[in-house]
């Protein structure tokens, strides 16, 4: 029977990728690298779960994080 939790057959290494630490660290460094706020969002795909965009996303209550 296969688990309803789609992270749980990820490998360490992409689990940690997907993560909305390590979304928010990209966030961090594009803001430094960049001087563009950032925000993270709830992506809509299990494998994208946190995305990050220069935009102000469109549904609030996907809205996680701003980098300014």
């Amino acid at each position: 029977m296969s688990s309803p939790d789609p992270f749980a057959r990820l490998s360490p290494c992409r689990r940690r990728l997907c993560s909305f630490d390590h979304a928010y660290k990209i966030a961090l460094n594009l803001r430094r690298d960049t001087g563009v706020p950032h925000y993270v969002i709830r992506g809509i795909v299990p494998l994208q779960a946190y995305r990050v965009t220069t935009r102000p996303p469109v549904w609030p209550d996907r809205w996680l994080a701003m980098v300014a």
